[in-house]
């Protein structure tokens, strides 16, 4: 079961505030929640210690002009497919969920090909995945801050542990803009 958070309602309305207006100073929202400066330091210093806030820097999907695409997967080991993903750098993150689908992916890229070459190559071609249902993020309706790689160290071997891009008929054909950690990228993000 869940443990559910201690707050009350200054902390939610502390919660709300920094949610509209990450930079807001702890004196602006003591003046709105009606209590001191180190007392909104304290809950706020709180909030951090329960896991409720955290700074986040990375991709706005709302905001970002990348393709963002939902990947939903039926597989029999998510834990796997999550694991070798991690270290890809289109790779936003992955949740595990309950139903028939088990594990939603979000990738994000300057096009879509590259987004559905790395779902077919390193997706769908798992030996344990029986069904990936991929759909575009056309609109987020709030701010969304997910964490993206955006310094990237070259390396011989490719994150994901398959070939390199240059044997890849997606790359040779154009259909994949490649790992900017290969080298063999010919994308703009990572350039």
């Amino acid at each position: 079961m869940a443990k559910v958070l201690d707050i009350d309602e200054k902390d939610r309305l502390i919660l709300e505030l920094l949610e509209k207006d990450p930079e807001m100073s702890q004196s602006e929202i003591a003046k709105v929640v009606g209590l001191s400066q180190p007392s909104v330091g304290s809950r706020i210093k709180k909030l951090k210690e329960l896991g409720v806030i955290s700074h986040a820097y990375g991709l706005n999907i709302k905001r970002s002009g990348l393709y963002v695409l939902k990947v939903d997967v039926k597989c029999k080991r998510p834990s796997e497919i999550l694991n070798k993903l991690s270290n890809c750098p289109f790779f936003l993150n992955g949740l595990v969920v309950a139903g028939e689908k088990n594990i939603t992916i979000l990738l994000a890229g300057e096009d879509l090909t590259t987004l559905e070459a790395i779902v077919d190559k390193h997706i769908r071609a798992e030996p344990e995945v029986y069904d990936v249902e991929a759909g575009i993020i056309v609109r987020a309706e709030r701010d969304a801050v997910m964490p993206i790689k955006m310094y990237i160290e070259r390396q011989k071997e490719v994150p994901c542990g398959d070939e390199s891009c240059t044997n890849c008929n997606y790359w040779k054909i154009d259909l994949c803009l490649g790992c900017p950690v290969t080298g063999h990228y010919k994308g703009t993000l990572w350039k």
